[in-house]
């Protein structure tokens, strides 16, 4: 994967979501995370208490599960949302 700042390729996960119609909740709880629909709205609802890295791997997947393929998505971001739609098919 190409060399990416951590909190620059949460961002970039970040704005692939609003492109998507999905605005990001970080709240506490006991729950991993996922996309939704919540009167009307679209969310995707990420663990607070998560590692920088677990959120990028929880907003990935569902990226992955909601699909990517028609909007342009930087190449590194495309590669890690690849990546998670594999782990998902071999689960």
């Amino acid at each position: 994967m190409a060399a990416i700042d951590k909190d620059a390729l949460l961002e970039e996960l970040r704005e692939t979501c609003e492109h998507l119609g999905y605005s990001i909740r970080y709240e506490k709880g006991d729950f991993s995370g996922g996309h939704c629909i919540l009167k009307e709205k679209r969310l995707l609802v990420v663990n607070r208490k998560y590692t920088v890295e677990k959120k990028i791997t929880t907003i990935a997947r569902a990226l992955s599960e909601l699909g990517v393929d028609a909007i342009y998505v930087k190449p590194a971001v495309r590669e890690l949302i690849d990546t998670e739609r594999e782990k998902n098919e071999n689960a």
